[in-house]
């Protein structure tokens, strides 16, 4: 059987500077994100992995540049731009009890890159040379400001399997009045979310302001009622958030593998959050640090699959455990915080099960057996 090449693209990493700039806790994130998904694909029979760093890949962007003529493959948009940042270097040693890291795979010469879409090139001359000489692309990107969603048509459109949620489930995840709105309409409980234009039920308690197409907690704050969030947002000039009214409950995550409007649940994560200055910190994920005895917690994950039927792969779920239930706050189409301990929580290699899901929901496979708590921290912002 033919080895499969898979492409590790973080835009973050490959220099593409982002439209909001990102606290240190989240690039440490990100960089943890990486590392652990390389070392789970480099555990696998049959992989061989890409990353920026791979040998040949620079050469091959720095061909692609000279030969695209017209094509400007260094500017993205106004809202972002790609540099010549640096390449991610692999470990030479990884950690002890965790698999060795991938080699990285000899990228031969693509004379014909330039032919990619112009959109492969928004992203960057390496992610263009990884995209055409990878068969997969697994994007470690986030929502906002549409990187994922981008990064995803191009994949596609580059005619390369997506290791991710199809682009238009990550459209709707990556707005948080949209997500509301099509979780609502397929029976999930979600916590209600507002335009600061629309009419808003005159809560006497404390609310939540966020950006629409904000990832984790980022510039998401707690207000003491209604009247100071729509004061705070008039005052920045921010259109672009919306408004939750607070839900008091224990927050927590769920990991999963989605395939066809099917979910399989890994693990029930604990979400640890700190409060400074009106503002939420996320600190980090206890993986399967919540139990679900009465499947309370597997019920929501059918159901958000159910009603977002295009997710693919690894998918989390942030939701606040109420006395009356769960109530989902958020999707992420993407690796998460826990899915750095997913490995040593539920001894399955949740990059596997998400590759083995390209034979479609027959390979979903028995439930987790192992389920031991395992904290992930990310640290103090």
């Amino acid at each position: 059987m033919a080895r499969m090449k898979v492409f590790v693209f973080d835009p973050i990493a490959a220099g593409v500077t982002p439209a909001r700039r990102l606290p240190g806790t989240l690039r440490r994130q990100g960089e943890m994100l990486f590392q652990a998904l390389l070392a789970d694909l480099g555990a696998l029979s049959g992989i061989d992995v890409l990353t920026t760093a791979s040998p040949g890949l620079a050469a091959v962007a720095a061909d692609a540049a000279v030969d695209a003529g017209g094509v400007d493959i260094t500017a993205a948009s106004a809202e972002s731009h790609v540099g010549n940042g640096p390449a991610w270097v692999q470990s030479p040693a990884a950690p002890d009890g965790q698999p060795a890291m991938p080699s990285a795979v000899e990228v031969p010469p693509q004379p014909q890159l330039p032919s990619l879409p112009l959109e492969a090139h928004r992203f960057g001359a390496q992610f263009a040379a990884g995209l055409q000489a990878a068969d997969a692309v697994w994007p470690l990107a986030s929502e906002s400001d549409g990187m994922l969603e981008q990064l995803s048509r191009a994949i596609l459109r580059g005619k390369r399997i997506l290791l991710g949620s199809a682009p238009g489930a990550v459209e709707v995840v990556a707005s948080k009045l949209e997500l509301a709105r099509v979780l609502r309409a397929g029976g999930v409980a979600v916590v209600a979310t507002y335009s600061p234009h629309a009419a808003l039920p005159h809560d006497s308690g404390p609310w939540v302001v966020k950006p629409d197409d904000g990832a984790g907690c980022l510039d998401t704050r707690l207000f003491s009622d209604r009247a100071a969030a729509l004061a705070w947002i008039r005052a920045n000039a921010a259109d672009r958030y919306v408004l939750q009214p607070f839900v008091a409950g224990k927050l927590g995550s769920l990991s999963l593998i989605c395939c066809d409007g099917i979910a399989r649940v890994l693990a029930c994560n604990l979400e640890r959050m700190a409060m400074r200055d009106n503002r939420f910190h996320f600190l980090g994920s206890v993986v399967n640090g919540l139990s679900d005895g009465d499947g309370t917690l597997a019920r929501l994950a059918q159901q958000v699959a159910a009603a977002i039927p295009t997710l693919w792969g690894y998918v989390g779920v942030d939701f606040v455990l109420t006395a009356h239930g769960a109530m989902v706050l958020d999707v992420n189409p993407r690796l998460t915080a826990a899915y750095a301990g997913l490995h040593a929580s539920t001894g399955c290699n949740p990059a596997g099960l998400v590759l083995d899901l390209l034979n479609g929901t027959a390979a979903m496979g028995t439930p987790v057996g192992m389920r031991r708590a395992v904290s992930v921290d990310v640290g103090m912002p």
